[in-house]
């Protein structure tokens, strides 16, 4: 038996996500560590904070976000299934992160909110794209077919 596996063309606009994500993962460790060493600005909204204080409440979203957005471009980068649904995990907790943030007090609620409404919206940008979208949800089946080893013919002859 004889079978050809065709590689799946990644749509334009993931590719372009890959590079950006591989950005931000690498700018946010930049950040994290300029303000460890207090170098910058830090504000939260309209908030100016001192960079201990700025590390505490955002350092962890950055670092969790830069972590999540590293695997998203390795998961692009080498073709796996489980990529898109990484994109899912991060919006979800970009928003309970602000959630959670916000409840506390260590966040005012206007960042909060505003965290909340973005997670939501690009969160729902992103299913649409990831799972209705017709070339993205084409393209991740491929990916899932050609992990799969090839089924025997199970037909009579």
């Amino acid at each position: 038996m004889s079978y050809t596996i065709t590689r799946p063309k990644m749509p334009r606009l993931m590719a372009i996500g890959l590079w950006f994500a591989v950005l931000y993962a690498v700018g946010a460790v930049i950040l994290v560590s300029l303000a460890a060493f207090g170098i910058g600005y830090f504000a939260m909204g309209d908030r100016v904070m001192d960079s201990r204080e700025w590390i505490r409440v955002a350092g962890p979203l950055l670092l969790l976000t830069a972590a999540m957005m590293a695997g998203i471009a390795y998961g692009f980068r080498t073709e796996q299934a489980w990529s898109r649904h990484l994109v899912l995990v991060m919006w979800v907790s970009l928003g309970l992160y602000g959630l959670v943030t916000g409840l506390t007090g260590a966040v005012p609620p206007a960042i909060m909110w505003q965290v909340l409404a973005r997670a939501i919206v690009f969160g729902g940008v992103a299913a649409w794209y990831f799972y209705s979208k017709r070339n993205v949800a084409d393209y991740f089946k491929a990916l899932t077919q050609k992990r799969m080893p090839p089924q025997p013919d199970t037909g009579t002859a």
